[in-house]
């Protein structure tokens, strides 16, 4: 199931101008999802500047659409983030560099939850900084980007939608 555009929009903007009532599930999600969160951690490490702080905040804000979808996630694997990368990396080779097309090509590549990944990719590269904010690298942005690719390759496939009657 693909959740839909308007709801993954919705969630994404009652998060970004509200963010206290969500802290508390987002945490305990991250908890949760500890594989997950150290794979976010571990590799943001690599990135530069607050761009480390952002991947692992974003992480929180996917696992929060998930739970607010509803279903059931299982506690992802190890070897279901391993599957993931996989599935993942010769599509992201597709995408480089990471340019002013880089949004575009993304949008056109076959992803699980694309309207959440098309969320993440208006946060990281298209929305407008706010006041003494520092805009980030497109180069940091990018990697952050595919690190959530995986992520949300690997919760998608360890989800079960609720069901609808």
């Amino acid at each position: 199931m693909i959740l839909d555009r308007d709801r993954v929009h919705a969630w994404s903007e009652a998060m970004g101008e509200e963010p206290a009532p969500h802290r508390a599930a987002i945490q305990r999600l991250l908890r949760e999802q500890r594989r997950l969160s150290k794979f976010v951690e571990e590799n943001a490490r690599s990135l530069t500047g607050v761009t480390g702080g952002v991947a692992v905040y974003l992480i929180g804000v996917v696992l929060r659409m998930f739970d607010l979808a509803g279903g059931r996630m299982h506690t992802i694997s190890w070897d279901e983030i391993r599957n993931a990368e996989r599935r993942v990396q010769p599509r992201a080779m597709e995408l480089l560099p990471f340019d002013d097309g880089f949004v575009a090509r993304a949008k056109t590549i076959d992803r699980a939850q694309p309207h959440i990944l098309d969320e993440a990719l208006y946060a990281l590269f298209e929305r407008d900084t706010k006041d003494g904010e520092a805009a980030m690298d497109p180069e940091e942005c990018g990697k952050v980007y595919l690190l959530l690719w995986v992520a949300v390759e690997a919760l998608h496939a360890g989800w079960t939608p609720p069901r609808v009657e």
